[in-house]
């Protein structure tokens, strides 16, 4: 039985990577929440 070291490696990086990109989205929708809330709350502060 062989073991193909360098497809195992191929294959972690590719689920390393899609993990990161996840995290990179989460982060992203948290941003835009955060930014709305804001801009809410400057409008109430001009009011």
């Amino acid at each position: 039985m062989k073991i193909y070291y360098g497809s195992i490696v191929w294959i972690m990086i590719i689920i390393i990577l899609i993990s990161i990109q996840y995290s990179i989205n989460k982060v992203i929708i948290l941003l835009r929440d955060i930014k709305e809330i804001l801009i809410q709350l400057r409008i109430k502060d001009r009011l």
